[in-house]
């Protein structure tokens, strides 16, 4: 009797099954330019169309304005999860022009609990000494659960960034989720702060694809990355040519183990 079919077909079963544990994820970074453009003209909502468009999962949002004089007094976080219709967090970096200057999470699933980790300055700037990540625990299916961090590393300050790298990894080490982290690292893949980071997070690179500016971009400066044995693989990534900010967004399709 010939027995191949029948090894065959269970293989496929086995394949089949273990495909389905596995789970797709739409993620997205974006710097936002507190909710303007490179020519500071207000284009919050038609950013908060675009994401809704693009259907992510969660999204990773850096340089966000909540009630702040230049943007309106709008807490950008709460529009965002209005016209996308998204769980949403916010932690702030410091105050700024009557309200805060920081970064936020949108989610698609539920987000359990978030909280902020301090990133130090190692030069003072003029609105203090650290700037803020922020954590979410998130369940995005029964029984499953992520830890999704974002962060904007120092744009002025390489010793800073190889600090912050640090921090971030300290910050990490600390739970046993898989970790998807996002954010504008101001640092392209060849530097030694993104090479430290990339030994302990997987890379969802692909070459071509830069982030910076909008008009023109030639590097990559925003990130995508998940936690080593979690990224079964990255299926898709881009950065659609929108001009709603000074950064391109950065949208990675990810399946998990």
């Amino acid at each position: 009797m010939n027995t191949m079919p029948w090894c065959f077909c269970t293989l496929l079963f086995s394949l089949s099954c273990l495909d389905a544990q596995s789970q797709n994820l739409k993620i997205m970074s974006y710097n936002i330019h507190h909710g303007a453009n490179r020519n500071e003209i207000n284009t919050l909502d038609s950013m908060g169309h675009f994401i809704r468009q693009q259907k992510p999962d969660i999204v990773g949002l850096q340089e966000v304005d909540s009630v702040c004089e230049r943007s309106g007094k709008i807490d950008q976080m709460k529009r965002l999860a209005e016209i996308t219709g998204m769980y949403y967090a916010f932690v702030r970096h410091f105050a700024y022009q009557g309200g805060a200057y920081g970064v936020g999470i949108l989610s698609r699933h539920p987000i359990e609990k978030s909280e902020p980790k301090i990133l130090k300055l190692l030069k003072k700037g003029p609105n203090g000494e650290s700037v803020s990540m922020l954590f979410a625990t998130i369940s995005i299916k029964r029984k499953k659960k992520i830890l999704f961090a974002t962060a904007h590393y120092s744009a002025f300050d390489k010793a800073t960034r190889a600090s912050q790298v640090n921090e971030t990894l300290t910050y990490l080490s600390e739970n046993n989720l898989p970790v998807i982290f996002t954010g504008d690292l101001n640092a392209t893949p060849d530097t030694e702060e993104i090479q430290l980071l990339q030994q302990h997070l997987q890379t969802t690179d692909i070459p071509g694809v830069h982030t910076f500016p909008d008009d023109a971009p030639i590097k990559k400066i925003d990130y995508v990355l998940i936690s080593s044995g979690a990224l079964k693989r990255a299926e898709k990534v881009s950065a659609p040519a929108v001009h709603y900010s000074d950064h391109l967004p950065l949208i990675v399709n990810t399946r998990l183990k």
